[in-house]
Formats: structure tokens, sequence, C-alpha cells
């Protein structure tokens, strides 16, 4: 049995403990919030179908080194704001416990490698929990590029529009959250690096609030992602791609992943259960308990899409004049 502690008790906070709760060979013995923490569940963009927090037999902490000090824990969960990623990541690895960070990693560098190091000298597991990689639909695609039934892949467009965060919230602040490059663009990023691998150059457009970034591979593909906070409040949150094969296109509309070959009619394709915050905590339950050997996701990849994202912020700030600091 995996003993489980999540620090960070906001919207990610009560999702990475029902899905802690859900898997039979772990138990979250304790939780951990500066603030009141209740059986209520905060809302974030993605409805999770519940509001409902189990807590019933689970200590509440509101300091993480007094948890890691009172309980005895395999795994923490962290899912607070991203400035402070790196310490709490560092204090619970040195403690000897197995790391799920949210994404970001971090939100500079060397924060990133300072956590690389911390989980290399603890020799403990450090998984960045990048939802997307392991989202039913977007895994179903990395499967389609990955055993060529189609083809080639041409062309590749990802998007990710959503209502403004709240006014006053750790995300406007972007010593804290790193804006929309850090927080929502490198959902997308994170995953066409997933697909493809490294580019060779990437270019931006954009500000603090819409941003748009092709990817170049040096050939004559055409990958793009598309990141937006200026959406109505009606409107919600939309994630969607479409993937243009040689033999195929696959469209993800936010809803339902339809395939349309060249030859033959459209169709639904059978995908994987579940949905990528489930699939991400069995993952990484899986790698602590021995039972997967290969992650899907490295540290140094998720250093590589903090890079990345960065980059983009340099070549928006480039063509407006904008600092990322000046909209703290």
């Amino acid at each position: 049995m995996i003993r489980v502690g999540i620090v960070g008790m906001g919207f990610m906070g009560g999702v990475h403990l029902r899905n802690w709760q859900a898997l039979g060979n772990a138990q979250v013995v304790a939780v951990c919030d500066t603030a009141p923490i209740t059986g209520t569940a905060k809302q974030g963009n993605i409805d999770t179908g519940t509001d409902a927090l189990d807590l019933d037999g689970t200590a509440i902490h509101t300091d993480a080194a007094e948890m890691l000090a009172g309980e005895n824990l395999d795994a923490v969960s962290i899912a607070l704001p991203t400035h402070l990623h790196k310490t709490v990541s560092i204090q619970c690895l040195e403690a000897g416990i197995h790391v799920l960070c949210e994404k970001p990693m971090a939100p500079n560098l060397p924060d990133c490698d300072a956590m690389i190091a911390a989980a290399t000298q603890a020799g403990k597991h450090l998984m960045i929990a990048h939802c997307i990689r392991f989202w039913p639909e977007y895994a179903w695609s990395k499967q389609a590029v990955e055993n060529g039934e189609y083809g080639k892949v041409l062309a590749a467009n990802f998007s990710r529009l959503s209502f403004p965060p709240a006014s006053g919230s750790w995300f406007t602040d972007l010593s804290k959250s790193g804006g929309i490059a850090l927080d929502l663009h490198i959902h997308d990023l994170d995953f066409i690096q997933y697909l493809f691998g490294s580019s060779k150059e990437i270019r931006s457009v954009g500000g603090i609030r819409n941003v748009q970034t092709q990817v170049d591979y040096g050939d004559d593909r055409a990958i793009a992602a598309t990141a937006s906070w200026a959406m109505p409040k009606s409107f919600g949150f939309k994630m969607a791609f479409d993937i243009v094969f040689e033999k195929a296109a696959v469209v993800f509309d936010g809803t339902q992943l339809k395939v349309y070959p060249a030859d033959g009619e459209p169709f639904v394709p059978e995908i994987p259960e579940g949905d990528g915050y489930s699939r991400e905590i069995e993952h990484f339950a899986g790698i602590v308990s021995g039972t997967v050997a290969e992650p899907k996701i490295t540290p140094e990849q998720a250093r590589e899409s903090v890079r990345i994202a960065l980059e983009t912020v340099k070549h928006w700030n480039a063509g407006t004049g904008q600092d990322l600091q000046d909209h703290g």
C-alpha cells in the first residue's frame, strides 16, 4: 500500500485526492494546506464531476515540514502554485519521498535543475504531472503517430482556450504562475515535444492573454499551438486539436475524437478509459510500486517544456516591448 500525502488543496489538490483514493494500492493518509481544508472541492476550468472530498481518516496539516515529520509517507502529490514547486519538491525528496508535482515543473530553468539534482541525490522518483500525455484522445493520437498506420504527419494544430483567471488570483501574478505561457500554453508545447521530439526552432507571437507558436522541425511539416486567456466567461474552456496525416485526418473537437480516412467513412475510434488525471496518477503509482518501468515523462523532458514555454515569452516580448514581470 502506497502511503500518500498531498500538499496544496485547491482544485488540483482535490483532483489528486480523489484519484489517489480510487486506486486499490494507495491510501491518502495526510493533506496539507495553509488555508482551511473542507470536504468541498474547489472549482477549476475542467468539470471533474463531483464537489465532494472524502477526508475521513485523513490527517490535516497546515505546514509541509510538519506533515513530513509526523507522517510515514511513500509519495507526495504537490499541487501548489508554480513558484513553490521547487522548494516543496526538494523538501519531500530530501525526506526520502517520491514526488508527483503539478505542471509546470517550475517558473525557471535553475529551479528545474535543482529539482532534478535533488531527485538524483535522493534516489527517488520525480514526475511532473503533464496530464495531456495521459489524456485518452491525446494518448490515442500518440499511438497513431508512432505506429504509422496513417502515414507521416503533414500538419498539426493544437488549441487551448479559456476564460481569464480570477482577478487577484495567483495565476494573474506572473512572478508566481509564469502567465499563459507556463500555465496554459505549456500543455500543448509539451505534447508536441512528446509527439515529435525537440524542435529546431520556434516562432511565437502574442501577449499576456493570447499566444500562438509555430514549431519548426526543419522540414515541411506545419506544427502549431494556440492558447488564449481572453475567452468570455460564458465560453468556459476548450482544448482541441487536428492532425493531418498522409492517409487520414484526426480531429478532436473538445468532446469527441474522430478519424477521417482518405479511403472510407469517418469513424470514432475506441479510446482508453479514464481521463488524464486518473491515468497519470495510476502511472505514477506504478512507477513507485515498480510495476511500471518506463515513465511517460522524465524530469528532463518536463524541464525542456519549461524552456520552450519561456522561449515563447521571449518572442512575444521582443515583438511588443512588454516585460513578463511588468504584469505581475
